[in-house]
């Protein structure tokens, strides 16, 4: 049986779509898809993460964890972290795994993104 991940469900107060956008779509540079017309009742945006989707969802609880998280491998995490340092975002630093680089991001809403580099 093959197995990869699809997405990562992550959660944003109702209302802060523009926020989001920003962070998301301007800062991080992925790209807005189109959600299922099954789901546009709902508040959410979607986007392109290859090979699969990180999609937002309104929630006025947030309920967020200290470890709760999600990865991103990017190809030159410096210029990523000069972006988003740009972009006024906060960052924590990460444990150290041999042949990787990495650091965490906050989101606007608290969500935090993990950012990998292999090295």
């Amino acid at each position: 049986m093959g197995i990869s991940l699809h997405h990562a469900q992550v959660f944003y107060p109702p209302g802060e779509e523009a926020r989001a956008r920003k962070f998301y779509g301007e800062a991080l540079g992925l790209t807005e898809l189109e959600r299922p017309t099954t789901l546009r009742d709902r508040a959410g945006i979607w986007y392109a993460a290859p090979p699969g989707h990180v999609h937002l969802s309104a929630d006025p609880e947030l309920g967020l964890h200290p470890r709760r998280h999600f990865a991103l491998r990017v190809d030159d995490l410096d210029a990523a972290v000069a972006k988003l340092r740009g972009a006024g975002a906060r960052f924590e630093d990460a444990d150290p795994i041999p042949g990787w680089r990495r650091t965490y991001v906050m989101d606007p809403f608290g969500n935090k993104i993990e950012l990998d580099e292999i090295s």
